[in-house]
């Protein structure tokens, strides 16, 4: 399929800033995909050092060229670091749903940068991608995805059963949605108050 060109804005919300990613932030990333607590339930290998942190700089950018992912560096205003990554993938525009996923630092857990996160995925799938759901994959042992898929409105649709190794255990994943109408967002009611 032909490449398009990634016009991805910044976008603020209280504390954070979504944007595209820079090979400038080859550092951060390193930090966060070599932290032992957010790869622990994760599929990936820790990265190993810069050069790896640059390749993955690279990939995102690419999944910002491609028609069915969207790829953002979570950077925390106060300190222009950036302390995440999120986004969109598996978009099918026919069907008009997405998976969403992301990863925040552990030395920022707790602050309210994952709900945040979360909240700006949200809002940006159902009034810039006109979702109609969005869904989500997450192991049955990550405690703050599942508290805040509960809290958010969205609901479980199923388990897939030991389809996650991790070391040398197998464990399930559950599969969480949420659809447009079952949201708080609506055209009247939206998340403006939040986007900074």
């Amino acid at each position: 399929m032909e490449k398009k060109q990634s016009v991805l804005e910044p976008i603020e919300t209280r504390n954070l800033i979504f944007r595209d990613f820079s090979i400038d932030d080859k550092s951060d990333i390193y930090y966060l995909y070599s932290d032992p607590e957010v790869m622990r339930l994760d599929q990936s290998e820790p990265i190993k050092d810069l050069v790896e942190a640059k390749t993955l700089i690279k990939n995102f950018q690419q999944s910002n060229q491609s028609h069915n992912s969207i790829s953002w560096g979570v950077e925390l205003k106060e300190t222009k670091k950036v302390i995440g990554t999120c986004g969109f993938k598996n978009w099918n525009r026919l069907s008009h749903h997405a998976e969403i996923g992301g990863n925040i630092l552990s030395k920022e857990w707790g602050k309210g940068y994952g709900k945040e996160t979360l909240m700006f995925l949200i809002e940006y799938g159902f009034t810039k991608m006109y979702l109609n759901k969005i869904y989500a994959y997450t192991n049955v042992k990550n405690r703050i995805v599942l508290t805040l898929m509960n809290k958010y409105g969205f609901q479980q649709e199923g388990v897939l059963r030991e389809h996650q190794l991790l070391g040398r255990e197998f464990y399930d994943v559950l599969v969480f949605s949420l659809l447009k109408k079952e949201s708080k967002f609506d055209s009247e009611n939206n998340f403006s108050n939040f986007i900074g």
